[in-house]
């Protein structure tokens, strides 16, 4: 990866310039056919920024970090340049699946005769069944659809346990979660 630093109303230093490139280096995790990046370091008065700009191909992703210290804002910088590279590494994954990543179909048919109660509903009878396919999801990404659908609960495989979990409504911000395992 081609890194070039500018450095704007300061002297870049080698250790300045080693952080640099130390930091951004660590984008590599999310992809690895970088083709550049470039980091821009500015002092303005009492406001010191960086900014960071790293094109893969097909993207260009940028970020500002803004602290009373360099070194602060660089981190900032990259912190907010990982979360933008995650979330491309997802979507980009989840289409690599054949799966949309936002979408939840849900098919309600009638229930089959022999789960029906001759009696009324009310001694427990099932009325209705929902299907549901299952799509792979980190914990946090099932609470950002929970939210999104504004659905009671989401069923979903754990990417990290590849377990069936269920996150669901408790109250009006709390969350709780289900984790389904089979004995061995």
């Amino acid at each position: 990866m081609q890194l070039n630093i500018t450095a704007r109303h300061i002297d870049l230093t080698p250790a300045l310039s080693d952080y640099v490139h130390r930091k951004v280096e660590k984008a590599q995790r999310y992809f690895d056919s970088i083709v550049w990046a470039q980091a821009i370091l500015a002092v303005e008065k009492h406001r010191q920024t960086a900014e960071l700009v790293v094109h893969t191909p097909g993207s260009t992703f940028r970020t500002i970090g803004e602290a009373g210290d360099l070194y602060s804002a660089i981190d900032l910088a990259v912190h907010k340049l990982d979360l933008h590279l995650s979330k491309a590494k997802d979507k980009q994954r989840a289409r690599r699946k054949g799966r949309s990543g936002r979408t939840l179909s849900i098919r309600t048919a009638p229930p089959p005769a022999d789960l029906i109660a001759a009696e009324t509903p009310g001694n427990g009878a099932i009325t209705e069944i929902n299907r549901v396919s299952l799509h792979s999801y980190t914990v946090p990404q099932a609470v950002r659809e929970l939210h999104s659908n504004r659905l009671p609960f989401f069923v979903f495989v754990n990417d990290r346990t590849s377990h069936i979990n269920v996150v669901y409504r408790k109250g009006k911000e709390e969350v709780g979660l289900v984790e389904a395992f089979g004995e061995s």
